[in-house]
């Protein structure tokens, strides 16, 4: 893939004088013959107020690169920001770049190939943000290449910064991690105005989830946010905490995560695989490397497993080919290190699963692969 072999830095849109452009790398590429390095695609946002949007458009000037190219795509690093690719009539009508390489991407008589900016402050966190900025570039190909060896990107950056009128210590996003069937999360932060917004009140507080509740209790200046989530079905889950405030047009939103995780896990893997000599029992050290960790998070319990049973996969018993021993860790107590050996007796390898339950329970059943493959 050909790349600019240099960058030439375009005026702010606030009229601040342009910046030299940076030296290119020894090994950049030159464009191809007949082909410009495109000018750079630079606006700079100035500061945006946290919660709003901002938004800018660039006519496109394909002739800028010389040669026969069609758009194909952008891409744009900034989390808060969106950018698309689209032609524009004369009359206003508009269609988006299909991205085929085709002639049908290529501005028609009277069209403009217009790059469309969106950056919503909404997506970010509700913190300061000073200065910064973000880098994409626009794909382009040359018309009738089918192998992408002819794309140049033609680089873009914009630059902003983001004002929040609150302050918040130390969350600004609830991530309560993994929670088990038997825990609730319990995240707190403080909430207040910055120093221009320092009479500021909060309240009420609502959850987009009814898995999470939150409470919101003013104490001594700040108020007090506590969020309570419950884990739900199993997998990750999301939620949106919007707070009224008293600051015109403005409305506090945080984020919350977390990924409801099943009481009994094996770690990383629920699965051990052994190598034996078939004909013979395995040594403790020949096994040394064959083992699981096994959790119990609900600690109303004890920690403790014991092995119902182990079936392969026509549901045969195949307990007595199997030495199951279970190990405490240390340093993380609701933790067990699930040991597995090979006890002889079988004439082929096989694919089976150790059922696990907790001491004196039915269940709930942790299932553990094993897979025994002959040496």
């Amino acid at each position: 893939m050909r790349r600019c072999a240099c960058l030439i830095w375009l005026a702010a849109a606030c009229g601040q004088a342009a910046e030299p452009p940076p030296p290119a790398p020894a090994n950049s590429p030159s464009p191809a013959p007949g082909q410009r390095a495109p000018l750079a695609i630079d606006h700079d946002f100035g500061v945006i107020p946290h919660g709003e949007s901002r938004a800018h458009e660039f006519l496109l000037d394909l002739a800028a690169i010389g040669g026969d190219y069609v758009p194909l795509r952008v891409h744009f690093d900034c989390a808060c920001g969106r950018a698309e690719l689209l032609l524009r009539g004369g009359d206003g009508a508009e269609r988006f770049v299909d991205g085929a390489g085709t002639a049908t991407s290529r501005p028609a008589a009277g069209e403009a190939l217009v790059l469309r900016l969106v950056l919503d402050t909404a997506r970010k966190e509700a913190l300061d943000l000073k200065p910064t900025q973000s880098r994409g570039f626009v794909v382009l190909q040359a018309l009738g290449d089918m192998t992408g060896a002819s794309r140049v990107q033609w680089p873009l950056t914009v630059r902003y910064a983001i004002d929040a009128p609150v302050e918040l210590r130390p969350l600004a996003t609830l991530d309560f991690g993994r929670v088990a069937a038997s825990q609730r999360g319990l995240l707190v932060t403080t909430l207040r105005g910055d120093e221009r917004h320092g009479d500021a009140r909060f309240g009420p507080a609502t959850s987009s989830d009814p898995l999470l509740a939150v409470e919101l209790v003013e104490a001594d200046g700040h108020w007090l946010l506590r969020a309570r989530c419950a884990p739900g079905e199993f997998g990750s889950h999301r939620a949106r905490i919007d707070v009224a405030t008293t600051i015109p047009g403005y409305q506090l939103a945080l984020e919350a995560a977390w990924k409801s995780i099943p009481e009994l896990e094996a770690v990383p893997l629920d699965k051990v695989s052994l190598r034996a000599d078939l004909a013979r029992e395995q040594t403790e050290e020949e096994a040394v490397g064959q083992f699981v960790l096994v959790v119990d998070h609900d600690e109303r319990r004890p920690v403790g497993f014991v092995v119902q049973r182990v079936v392969d996969a026509d549901g045969r018993d195949v307990a007595g080919h199997f030495a199951i021993r279970f190990e405490p860790v240390v340093e993380t107590p609701r933790r067990l290190r699930m040991h597995v050996r090979y006890a002889g007796g079988l004439a082929a390898g096989v694919r089976a699963t150790a059922w696990l339950s907790k001491q004196g329970d039915a269940g709930p059943f942790l299932p553990i692969q094993l897979v025994l493959f002959a040496r």
